[in-house]
């Protein structure tokens, strides 16, 4: 059977592997990667760059909502590999790409339903918090999950791309 021949069964599953492989990596440089630059680079020179911190929490409230976005797309697509890579893998691996997707896909609902609730705290009109100690438990809260979140989603790339060499 030739692998390039596209009426061939083996030909077809080394393209849907290879369509999986590569939105698994673009799904999570996406939504990762995304989620460690902007914590990492662009609220500090957001802050230099505006003077305030409430400007660039304004900015951050409409970015979340992308990365919340990035967030379900991305593990919709990690579901998908893990489902693919299940049986290639040991216990060990295979309870830490799980545990770690399910922790990850809580947060994310978590991260969905608070982030309304944390927006109607802020007036972006007149650019105030309306209840600075409400806003300050619930915003710790958000960063504190999401953090967990991103550490999840390291833990879960490394379990699913280590059991091709171990």
């Amino acid at each position: 059977m030739i692998v390039n021949d596209p009426t061939s069964r083996r030909g077809a599953t080394v393209r849907l592997f290879a369509v999986r492989r590569f939105l698994f990596i673009a799904a999570v440089s996406f939504w990762l990667g995304g989620f460690t630059f902007y914590s990492a680079v662009v609220i500090h020179v957001g802050f230099r760059v505006l003077g305030s911190h409430l400007r660039q929490g304004l900015i951050t409230q409409r970015v979340t909502d992308w990365l919340n976005l990035g967030g379900a797309i991305a593990l919709l697509v990690m579901l998908w590999n893990m489902a693919a890579i299940w049986r290639a893998r040991g216990p060990v691996l295979r309870f830490a790409i799980c545990f770690t997707w399910l922790v990850m896909a809580i947060i994310q609902v978590e991260l969905i339903l608070l982030h309304p609730v944390i927006d109607r705290l802020l007036d972006p009109v007149n650019r105030q918090i309306l209840d600075d100690k409400k806003f300050g438990q619930l915003h710790r809260i958000y960063l504190m999950s999401a953090t967990v979140q991103w550490a999840a989603g390291l833990v879960h790339v490394w379990s699913a791309i280590a059991g091709e060499w171990m």
